[in-house]
């Protein structure tokens, strides 16, 4: 299962959040497809549940993001890989 839980991220360098006040939860088996016009924060929200924000991506995060209840600042991209 993946949990957004209120999530807002401002990408370093930028005043403007890309991502503002996200809840999100889906379950295992979940089908999920994003869509969105262009600076909508698609490609944001892929780098969250991956974990690169906050492991590449820097910049001020508000909020939480758990796959299988384990926080994604606290665990490796490569970890998390193999989750998502």
């Amino acid at each position: 299962m993946i949990e957004i839980e209120g999530v807002t991220f401002t990408y370093e360098g930028s005043s403007k959040p890309a991502l503002s006040d996200v809840h999100l939860r889906i379950e295992e088996g979940d089908f999920l497809l994003v869509t969105g016009l262009s600076g909508s924060g698609k490609s944001t929200l892929l780098r969250l549940l991956n974990g690169l924000i906050p492991h590449f991506y820097r910049g001020k995060m508000e909020g939480r993001v758990l796959v299988d209840g384990i926080d994604t600042r606290e665990a490796s991209v490569a970890s998390l890989s193999k989750k998502v």
